[in-house]
């Protein structure tokens, strides 16, 4: 398999490439980032992919902040005016918000684009042009695509019940919501200068999103490789899952890759699910320059305090000045026992 991170900013994009049991070049993706990020480079992806004579043979989309599933808005935009891409999608993996009409009329559709009004969208298009693609993906379920083993670990019913009674159909379908889709978790502060073993790791708090917790996080398994993708998942969720599952700390899930949960927010990645997990791996998809100040440090503080085997590699899908400087105050001899870090090239893979 290979794996490509596509720069989305401080958002999610990937891309899993393997030829499967039947011989044929298969494409998986996972969330579409911001529109930009489908403008700059999931569009020319994708029409490589149709130019090959393959397809996108499941798109995931794991939640409706717009860091995920704005790509995909425009990807649907553009579906309806290039007949090209009319069969681009085999399979939309998707859980709406809440379940309407069609037809009805929208208040506002001039409105200020949010996570509601793109997560409206994909359903819509879905209902219309792929209705058997719409049923609800939960903890506990498994599929293959050609070979590769889809174990689904996030959302419970609880989660993904909170997300719909949120965006309930007694709330006006309009384009401009009335208030925030969630506020994002993360610790709103620069933790760069505490060196990586010097954190206190007896406090934690999980992210408090509805949205980020009616993530879909699932494991990836083809040929004994696994890959674990947790998009904006919550700890509490995905260890449940694992443990009914028969992992534990004492019989870790041990993966390939990892790609670590909400832009490496301390709110989403905890030491108990660290104990249970390991890889040699660990991929954080974020610039170093956004608003919450992510990734944090701390995480992968916590991901070094819970391994059995240093050092982890942590690979950046960027090279910022920031996140450059997010180990300048650890002793580079103490680091390398720790940490082996890299930063990825713009579309460069990472072969599994």
């Amino acid at each position: 398999m290979r794996l490509f991170c596509y720069r989305a900013k401080c958002g999610d994009s990937f891309h899993l490439q393997y030829v499967g049991e039947s011989g044929k070049h298969r494409n998986v993706l996972l969330d579409m980032g911001h529109s930009k990020t489908y403008q700059e480079i999931l569009k020319n992806v994708i029409l490589n992919i149709i130019e090959d004579s393959e397809q996108v043979d499941a798109l995931f989309l794991s939640h409706i902040h717009n860091d995920h599933i704005g790509g995909a808005s425009k990807l649907i935009t553009d579906i309806q005016s290039n007949s090209t891409l009319n069969n681009a999608i085999k399979r939309w993996i998707y859980n709406p918000p809440r379940w309407y009409d069609v037809n009805q009329f929208y208040e506002n559709k001039d409105g200020v684009p949010c996570g509601i009004a793109s997560g409206d969208k994909v359903y819509e298009h879905i209902l219309t042009n792929n209705p058997e693609n719409l049923y609800d993906i939960i903890a506990g379920q498994s599929f293959v695509i050609d070979g590769m083993k889809v174990t689904i670990l996030s959302p419970d019913v609880d989660k993904l019940g909170k997300l719909r009674e949120k965006y309930s159909n007694n709330r006006p379908l309009c384009r401009l919501e009335i208030d925030e889709t969630s506020v994002e978790a993360g610790n709103v502060m620069d933790d760069y200068k505490t060196p990586l073993n010097q954190f206190q790791l007896d406090y934690y708090q999980e992210d408090l999103s509805i949205e980020n917790a009616s993530s879909i996080a699932a494991i990836f398994e083809f040929e004994n490789k696994r890959i674990l993708w947790l998009s904006d998942s919550v700890p509490s969720v995905i260890v449940s899952s694992l443990l009914r599952l028969g992992y534990r700390e004492s019989n870790k899930l041990y993966c390939d890759a990892i790609l670590l949960s909400h832009h490496g927010s301390v709110g989403n990645n905890s030491i108990e699910l660290f104990k249970i997990i390991h890889s040699c791996k660990y991929i954080i998809s974020s610039d170093g320059i956004n608003m919450h100040c992510l990734p944090n440090k701390e995480t992968i503080a916590r991901i070094v305090f819970a391994s059995t085997s240093l050092p982890i590699s942590i690979y950046f899908n960027y090279d910022d000045g920031r996140l450059i400087r997010m180990f300048k105050s650890d002793v580079p001899e103490d680091l390398r026992m720790m940490v082996d870090v890299h930063y990825l090239k713009e579309r460069e893979a990472i072969e599994l």
